[in-house]
């Protein structure tokens, strides 16, 4: 089980609280951080494909290294697509538009395939 999960649900509220009312900040931001914290530690460090996900942008910056003070709106992830069963430079070839299309919806459709089954 995450050891951010907080089964009871009013022991969660209570932590929303007494953060927000500390770090003077809404309760509905401190829930939001709490649920993205939460997904990131399933992802990065209880998934067996954990090393198939970059964690970039923002967010990253302030959880990862501190260098921004900032909650977070969204979370920022690649998926290395040879876990969908490219190669390494597949992605990067040169195509028509149209088969660069139908390739982009191919790799939408493994990567909502994979999220679905895997994670």
């Amino acid at each position: 089980m995450n050891k951010f999960y907080i089964e009871n649900k009013e022991d969660l509220r209570v932590l929303m609280v007494n953060t927000a009312r500390k770090r003077n900040i809404s309760e509905a931001v401190i829930e939001k951080d709490y649920w993205v914290t939460f997904i990131l530690d399933y992802l990065f460090n209880e998934n067996k494909w954990r090393e198939y996900f970059t964690f970039k942008g923002g967010t990253s910056l302030s959880k990862c290294f501190g260098l921004i003070e900032r909650f977070s709106e969204d979370i920022d992830l690649i998926l290395d697509w040879r876990v969908l069963g490219y190669e390494e430079k597949e992605p990067w070839l040169e195509r028509s538009n149209t088969k660069q299309d139908k390739f982009n919806k191919e790799v939408n459709e493994k990567t909502e395939i994979f999220l679905r089954d895997e994670l």
